[in-house]
């Protein structure tokens, strides 16, 4: 167990006799495919047998403990692509669910929720035409169209509390051991709960007390009608970090009270998904473990056992939270995505082998991604196969072939791992003194450090494959014909784009990839060109060195033909904010001058002052290779994949690497 004691020492919640610490937290299965793949029977809210295998999936990887997906306890609430729990038709499909879990070594468990005052942002989503009526503890205005749901009556309280009841009801009767309850991220619960959307001077408002009422109202129902040998787990978000929202002061005072009314556990995480969607799905900017102090704080006030959940990827690190007695279960969602035998290569000790979450957040980056258009499947960065296990399961080619793969980034490593692994002769040619491409210079952006651990876990995977490699080998016509292969995979990537503005070419005038890698020096006052990732990243790393720093952008921040992935957006947004960097959006670059730069900004022209200029603009793909080869071979199948094909990002170059060393 590679000093993993704790970790994977037996644990107990309920009559649950649990194996290891480690729970799969609930992550929207159905919400991984879209609206090109998802049956009218998913959309109703019917799990189908895809969802069963990979929940299977998950299962076989070693958590203790599945808590699978949440689900809707009321017909009028039902949004699309979430799990239905409110009618007994739904029970064969959870029974489905339930034994895929436990016959593949884990306890099964499912979430429950009402979507309380969000349901006023869900009405187009939702699964059926009847008009709904949003309730929520108070009638107050909220988000951006400052919509309102009526305020629940005593009625509406009985109504929500035996709606959850009932559908923990047909999650034990589909054979499920637990059920958790939502109480977090600012859903139907968690407003109750919270001071900032419960204003209600009732007994159900007022006081930390009183707005845990109706939270404790359903643990004890659904103790009592389900008995001890049925564990609750209540989700509780630890701090809301909103103006006048839950506070862990709060936490301390209602978590006691969770506990009093029934539930075998808690488990913490933070933030309202609608106001703070940056906390309740960190990315790679935010630190790790977010929530561990707070869970130690509330694991002091309660007797049962507290899980800890929020960026907690590594197998070392949820072990020393366990062992400084923070929490007694750690709970992962996205690096099990990314990995999910991740608890049995951790117990194994091969802890090189994992594939771990970048936090990059690919896997909720999806509307706009080819393959999620076509195929309506939840991307990873890291894992391509996720669920698409069946169809990218590697098998033997049928006829081995000699394959020459060009570019050494991860689009070709990838292809050139999975072509090995399925039997081909594989030689792979890159032209710089080492593998990685743009990965190597992403892996030196602040917050992205531990990106390198990727890289090197790729070249691991090649060094110790049977693929043939060639650094510092430039591939020529003449180099192909000497090679003699079946087929070609050029995967040459891109360079950074160079704008075609006067004064482009001044010596003021830097790319962002070269002040990255130190390439590139600037001076205190800089104007970065570009604002998405690449352009964001660069102003936020320039501005924490103490330089001013102006972003100039040609749409508004994080878009260009397409939207940058929200969560992240909003923490880059967040920072730069922060770190006081001035935005200017809408507002190209006319010229470029010595001392600075003329954008169109307003009715006219407007100058910025700047020692160095800093170009984010975008990559060029580099297909002259591309190109020579296939006006010179005829006949010779080419392959082109990555940026060099089309500019994306590592998402979709492990993609087509995986796919492309499938197809062959």
């Amino acid at each position: 167990m590679n000093g993993l004691t704790k970790l994977f020492s037996p644990g107990r919640i309920g009559k649950m006799e649990l194996k290891n610490r480690l729970v799969m937290a609930p992550m929207m299965a159905l919400a991984a495919f879209g609206k090109a793949a998802i049956t009218e029977e998913e959309r109703e809210g019917y799990i189908s047998s895809r969802v069963m295998d990979w929940f299977a999936e998950i299962a076989k990887g070693g958590v203790s403990l599945v808590l699978g997906e949440s689900s809707t306890i009321l017909p009028e609430s039902h949004a699309a692509s979430r799990a239905g729990a409110f009618d007994d038709k739904f029970i064969p499909g959870l029974r489905g669910a339930a034994e895929a879990m436990q016959r593949n070594g884990a306890y099964a468990a499912f979430q429950l929720l009402h979507h309380g005052r969000i349901l006023t942002t869900h009405r187009r989503g939702l699964a059926h035409s009847e008009v709904i009526d949003p309730v929520g503890p108070s009638a107050i205005p909220w988000g951006r169209r400052r919509e309102i749901a009526r305020e629940a009556s005593k009625a509406d309280i009985k109504h929500l509390v035996d709606g959850f009841v009932e559908a923990a009801r047909r999650l034990r009767d589909a054979g499920f051991d637990a059920v958790e309850l939502k109480g977090a991220h600012g859903y139907g619960i968690g407003q109750f709960l919270s001071p900032h959307s419960n204003q209600r001077t009732d007994e159900y408002g007022g006081t930390p007390e009183k707005r845990a009422r109706f939270a404790c109202e359903i643990i004890t129902a659904t103790k009592e009608r389900l008995g001890d040998d049925f564990a609750v787990i209540f989700l509780m978000s630890s701090s809301e970090y909103i103006k006048d929202g839950i506070t862990l002061e709060d936490s301390l005072i209602q978590a006691p009270l969770f506990a009093k009314a029934g539930a075998d556990a808690l488990h913490v995480e933070g933030g309202v998904a609608d106001m703070t969607p940056y906390i309740t799905n960190p990315c790679y900017l935010l630190s790790d473990a977010l929530f561990a102090d707070d869970s130690a704080a509330i694991k002091k006030v309660v007797s049962i056992p507290v899980i800890v959940g929020g960026k907690i990827g590594d197998p070392v690190l949820a072990n020393q939270i366990l062992e400084e007695g923070k929490a007694d279960f750690i709970s992962m969602a996205r690096p099990l995505l990314a990995d999910p035998q991740l608890p049995n290569k951790a117990r194994e000790g091969r802890l090189d082998e994992i594939k771990y979450c970048l936090w990059c957040n690919n896997c909720w980056d999806m509307a706009w991604r080819e393959n999620f258009k076509k195929r309506g499947i939840r991307s990873c960065t890291v894992n391509p196969a996720l669920m698409r296990e069946r169809e990218l399961e590697i098998k033997p080619a049928i006829s081995p072939k000699k394959v020459l793969v060009v570019g050494g980034g991860l689009a070709g490593m990838e292809a050139a791992k999975v072509l090995d692994q399925r039997g081909h002769k594989v030689v792979l040619c890159e032209k710089s003194r080492e593998l990685g491409g743009q990965w190597n210079i992403a892996s030196q952006i602040s917050g992205k450090e531990h990106y390198a651990r990727f890289g090197d876990q790729m070249i691991r995977d090649l060094d110790r494959s049977g693929v043939e490699t060639k650094l510092n080998q430039e591939v020529t016509a003449e180099f192909v014909r000497e090679i003699s292969p079946d087929e070609v995979i050029v995967a040459t990537g891109a360079l950074p784009l160079v704008l075609n503005i006067p004064g482009i070419e001044g010596k003021n005038v830097v790319q962002a990839v070269d002040v990255i890698t130190g390439k590139a020096s600037v001076g205190q006052r800089v104007v970065v060109m570009g604002g998405r990732y690449l352009g964001m990243e660069t102003a936020l790393m320039l501005a924490e060195q103490g330089k001013h720093v102006s972003l100039t952008t040609l749409h508004e921040l994080g878009r260009n033909h397409r939207f940058m992935e929200r969560y992240t957006l909003a923490t880059l947004r967040q920072k730069i904010v922060e770190n006081g960097i001035y935005i200017y959006a809408y507002a190209p670059v006319e010229q470029i001058c010595d001392d600075g730069v003329y954008i169109n900004h307003g009715p006219e022209l407007f100058f910025l002052k700047a020692d160095t200029v800093v170009l984010a603009a975008g990559v060029s793909p580099q297909r002259k290779l591309l190109e020579k080869l296939e006006s010179t071979f005829s006949d010779l199948k080419i392959h082109a994949i990555g940026d060099c094909a089309e500019p994306r990002d590592a998402a979709e170059a492990m993609r087509e690497g995986a796919e492309t060393g499938m197809a062959i």
